[in-house]
C-alpha cells in the first residue's frame, strides 16, 4: 500500500512538472514573437525554465543513481543561466543598463566552467553526491570543502541578491507609476529563491523549488507583457481624456505602445498589431533625433478608405512631480475641413468672387510659370475693356452692370484648356492668356457682338474692345505684358468698328523712345549722370539708422528721370545688371567715407535684380567691394524680392546663405506684393522684412488688413527678423505701425528720396 501510494505522488508530482512545462513553453513563444531585446531575454529565461522542468519530469520516472547525480547537476547548471537571463530581463525591464555593465562577460565564462563540473560531477562526485534513493526520498551529500561548491553558491547567492537589490533601487529611483510593476516581480523572485533556500538539506524527491521556478518564469510572463498597473494607465489615460474625440495613441518610457483608440486603429487599420505601432515610434524617435522636443506638432496627410485626410500631430512627452520621464502620447486631430476650409480661402484670395476668374495677382503669377514652362509656345497677351463702364452701373443698376460682367467673363474664358489663364484684373478689365494658335480672332469677334446685342440698347451702345500682346520676352514682367496689351487696346476704344488691335508698329513711338534711352545708357554711365540718393531708413523720432540707395538719371536734355522712365526698359534689354553694379560701388564708395569721419554705424541698403543672379557672381562681387574699400560686410545692406528669391530658389539662397556668412545683412524687399510670401519665410534665412507701400495701402482703412498686417510684424520678431514699413506717408500710419511694434519705417512722411549731400546733412549726425 505504501509503494502504491508512492507511485501515485510520483505520477501526481511528475504531471504537474508536465503541466507547467507546457505553460512555460507558451510563455517562451509568446515572448519570441515580440521581436524585441526585452523578449529575447523573457523568451531565453522562459526555455531555460522549461528545460530545467524536462530534466525534473525525466529523472522523477527514471530513478538512478547515475541519471539523478547527473539530473541534479544539470538543473543546477541551468539554475546558473537562468539567474544570467534573469539579469538580462532585468537589466531591458528596468532601463538599469549600468548597473550590470562589466558584469555580463565574467558572469557567463564562469556559467560556462560551472556547467562543465556539475556535468562532471556526475562522474567525479567532487561537488555532491547522491547517498541514497528511496522510493519518496533522495539523500544529497554536498563536499562542502570544495572550492568549487563555495564558488558555486556564492554566484548564485550574489546573483539573485544583485537582481533584487536592483529592483529596489528602481522601486526608489522611478516614479511611483511604476513601482507596483518592479515590487511585484522582485516579491515573486524573492519568495522562489527563499523557498529554494529552504529546501536545500530536503530529501524529498519531490523537489518542490522546481515549481517554485517554474511558476516564477509564468508570473514573470505574466507581469512583463500581461499585466499595467492600473495607477499608471489611470494617470496616463487622465492627460490625454479631453481629447478622446481625437486619436490617441501613448507608448510607455520603454517605448511599448500602451493604449491606442478605435480613430487610431482607423487610420492605420495595423489590425491592432502593437508591434507595427512600437516600430513606427521608434522610428520616428530615430528620425527626430537631437531635434524632437517635449512638446511639438507636425502635419501629414494620411490616405483613408480611398480618400486623403489631413492631420495635425501633437506630441508630448510627460513627467512626473520630479521631472522623472513617465510616458509619450500622440494626438491625431483630423483637419481635413479646415484643410478645405482652407483651400476655400485661398480660392477666394485668387480668385474674383463675382465672375470665379483668377484675381490680378494671381494671374500675374500662373502666367509667368505657364510662359515658362512651354518654352516652345507661342502666348498671347489679351486684356479686354469695357467703354465708358461706370455708365451702365449709374444708368442701369448695379445688378446690370454685373449681368455683363459675368456675360464678359464667360466670353474671356469660352476656351478653357490647360495652357489658358483668364481673370479679372479689376473693375470691366478682363486679362486672357492662350497659345498663339489657339486665338480665333473672328470667334471673339462674333462672341463680342453677340453681348452688345445682348445688352446694348437705344440709349446706350456696348461697346467691348481688345488688345493682343505677343509674349516674345518670357522674362518680361506679366504686369508690363497688360500694359502693352492695354495700350493696344486703348487705340481702338472710340473705334466703334474694331474690337481687336494687336502689340505692333502701330507703337512704334514707345519702342523708338526706349531704344532711344538703350542707346544713351552706356554713355551716360561713363559720364556718371546716374546718381545715387538716399532715402532714410528712420525710427519714429526721425533719427535715421542708414539709407536704401535709389538711383536717379541726370539726363543733360531731359532733366532728372526717376526710375519709371528707365528701369524697365533696361531690365528688359538685361543691362539692368550694369547699373546696378555702379550703384553698388557708389554706395560701397560712400560707406568707405563715412566712416573715415567717423560715422561708421549706419548702413546703405542697395537692389539686387533677378538677372543679377544669373549675369554676375554676386558673392565675389560684394565680397570684393568691402575688401576693396575697407567697409564691414554689416554695413551694406542687400535688398532682394521675394520674386528674385523664388526664380532658382536652391542656387540664390545658397549664394545668400555664402553672404551672411560673410556678415552682409538680407532684407526681403516688397514683401506682400506676392502670393506665397508667408510661405516663402519658412524656407528663408533674412534679416530684414521690409513690408510692400502698396500692401500698407490696401490695409489702412481696412480691419482685416490691419490685423494681416500686425500679424506680419509679429510672425517677423517671432522668427528674429527686423521690419522696415515702406511708404509711410501720414503720421495715421505711423501711429498705427508702431502699436502694430514696427520700430523702423521708410516714406515720404519722413523724406523723399534726396541727393546724398542733403542726407548727410540732415542725417549724420
Amino acid at each position: 500500500m505504501v509503494i502504491e501510494t508512492g507511485e501515485s505522488m510520483r505520477i501526481v508530482y511528475g504531471l504537474t512538472v508536465l503541466l507547467e512545462a507546457i505553460l512555460i513553453a507558451h510563455c517562451a513563444i509568446g515572448s519570441f514573437k515580440k521581436h524585441d531585446r526585452l523578449g529575447k531575454s523573457v523568451c531565453i529565461y522562459e526555455t531555460l525554465a522549461f528545460a530545467c522542468a524536462v530534466v525534473f519530469f525525466f529523472f522523477t520516472f527514471v530513478p538512478g543513481h547515475t541519471v539523478t547525480v547527473f539530473a541534479k547537476g544539470l538543473t543546477m547548471a541551468l539554475f546558473d543561466w537562468m539567474l544570467i537571463a534573469l539579469m538580462f530581463y532585468t537589466q531591458y525591464y528596468t532601463g538599469a543598463v549600468k548597473t550590470f555593465k562589466g558584469v555580463q562577460a565574467a558572469s557567463m565564462i564562469f556559467a560556462v566552467l560551472d556547467t562543465y563540473m556539475l556535468i562532471e560531477n556526475t562522474w567525479t562526485n567532487k561537488i555532491f553526491d547522491i547517498e541514497s534513493i528511496k522510493a519518496e526520498n533522495i539523500k544529497v551529500v554536498f563536499n562542502h570543502d570544495s572550492l568549487w561548491y563555495k564558488l558555486h553558491f556564492m554566484f548564485t547567492y550574489a546573483f539573485v541578491i544583485l537582481v533584487i537589490f536592483t529592483y529596489l533601487f528602481m522601486i526608489i529611483k522611478s516614479s511611483r507609476m511604476y513601482r507596483e510593476a518592479y515590487g511585484a516581480i522582485a516579491i515573486v523572485i524573492f519568495i522562489g529563491f527563499s523557498f529554494d533556500v529552504a529546501t536545500i538539506g530536503s530529501d524529498s524527491i519531490y523537489d518542490l523549488s522546481m515549481i517554485i521556478y517554474g511558476v516564477m518564469a509564468i508570473i514573470i510572463y505574466y507581469l512583463t507583457y500581461r499585466y499595467v498597473p492600473n495607477e499608471l494607465i489611470e494617470n496616463m489615460l487622465s492627460l490625454v481624456v479631453s481629447d478622446m474625440n481625437n486619436g490617441i495613441i501613448c507608448y510607455d518610457r520603454k517605448g511599448r505602445c500602451i493604449y491606442y483608440n478605435e480613430l487610431v486603429e482607423t487610420i492605420y487599420r495595423h489590425g491592432g498589431n502593437m508591434s507595427v505601432y512600437e516600430s513606427k515610434y521608434s522610428r520616428w524617435i530615430e528620425k527626430m533625433g537631437d531635434d524632437r522636443e517635449d512638446s511639438m506638432s507636425f502635419q501629414t496627410h494620411i490616405v483613408i478608405n480611398g480618400e486623403k485626410h489631413y492631420f495635425e500631430i501633437a506630441y508630448k512627452r510627460i513627467y512626473d512631480e520630479h521631472k522623472r520621464f513617465i510616458c509619450d502620447y500622440f494626438v491625431y486631430n483630423d483637419r481635413t475641413q479646415m484643410y478645405e476650409s482652407w483651400e476655400q480661402e485661398k480660392y477666394k484670395a485668387s480668385h474674383d468672387s463675382l465672375t470665379g476668374l483668377l484675381n490680378r495677382d494671381q494671374f500675374y503669377e500662373d502666367v509667368h510659370d505657364m510662359v515658362n514652362k512651354y518654352h516652345d509656345t507661342t502666348f498671347y497677351l489679351i486684356c479686354s475693356n469695357i467703354k465708358d463702364f461706370k455708365f451702365i452701373n449709374e444708368i442701369f443698376g448695379m445688378e446690370k452692370g454685373n449681368q455683363v460682367l459675368i456675360k464678359q467673363a464667360k466670353l474671356m474664358a469660352s476656351n478653357p484648356s490647360e495652357r489658358t489663364i483668364c481673370a479679372r484684373l479689376m473693375n470691366d478689365r478682363f486679362a486672357l492668356c492662350l497659345p498663339r494658335e489657339e486665338f480665333d480672332e473672328k470667334r471673339v469677334a462674333d462672341s463680342i457682338e453677340e453681348l452688345q446685342r445682348e445688352f446694348s440698347g437705344n440709349s446706350f451702345h456696348l461697346h467691348t474692345y481688345m488688345g493682343v500682346y505677343e509674349i516674345r520676352d518670357r522674362d518680361e514682367a506679366v504686369r508690363v505684358m497688360v500694359d502693352k496689351a492695354n495700350i493696344a487696346a486703348d487705340t481702338i476704344k472710340n473705334d466703334f468698328d474694331c474690337c481687336v488691335a494687336y502689340y505692333d508698329e502701330h507703337l512704334l513711338e514707345i519702342s523708338i523712345e526706349q531704344r532711344r534711352l538703350l542707346g544713351e545708357f552706356e554713355p551716360a554711365l561713363q559720364k556718371d549722370e546716374f546718381v545715387m540718393y538716399l532715402q532714410p531708413q528712420v525710427n519714429r523720432d526721425g533719427i535715421a539708422k542708414g539709407a536704401e540707395a535709389l538711383v536717379r538719371w541726370a539726363h543733360p536734355s531731359r532733366g532728372i528721370l526717376t526710375p519709371y522712365a528707365f528701369i524697365d526698359i533696361l531690365e528688359n534689354a538685361g543691362l539692368i545688371y550694369k547699373l546696378d553694379l555702379y550703384i553698388w560701388e557708389k554706395a560701397a564708395q560712400k560707406l568707405a567715407e563715412w566712416k573715415e569721419k567717423g560715422y561708421g554705424s549706419y548702413h546703405i541698403s542697395v537692389n539686387i535684380s533677378t538677372k543679377d543672379f544669373y549675369i554676375i557672381d554676386i558673392y565675389e562681387t560684394f565680397t570684393g567691394l568691402i575688401n576693396k574699400y575697407g567697409i564691414a560686410a554689416s554695413n551694406l545692406h542687400l535688398e532682394i524680392t521675394e520674386t528674385t528669391l523664388m526664380t532658382d530658389f536652391e542656387k540664390n539662397m545658397n549664394i545668400i546663405h555664402k553672404l551672411q556668412d560673410v556678415g552682409f545683412r538680407v532684407e526681403i524687399d516688397d514683401f506682400g506684393s506676392g502670393y506665397s510670401s508667408l510661405n516663402m519665410l519658412k524656407d528663408i534665412s533674412a534679416d530684414v522684412l521690409k513690408i510692400d507701400m502698396g500692401f500698407l495701402r490696401k490695409s489702412e482703412n481696412e480691419v482685416k488688413g490691419q490685423d494681416i498686417l500686425e500679424s506680419i510684424i509679429a510672425l517677423a520678431g517671432k522668427i528674429g527678423m527686423d521690419v522696415i514699413t515702406e511708404g509711410v506717408e501720414t503720421k495715421k500710419q505711423l501711429d498705427m505701425l508702431t502699436m502694430m511694434g514696427c520700430h523702423e519705417f521708410q516714406g515720404y512722411y519722413f523724406s523723399k528720396p534726396v541727393p546724398v549731400s542733403e542726407f548727410e546733412e540732415k542725417y549724420l549726425v
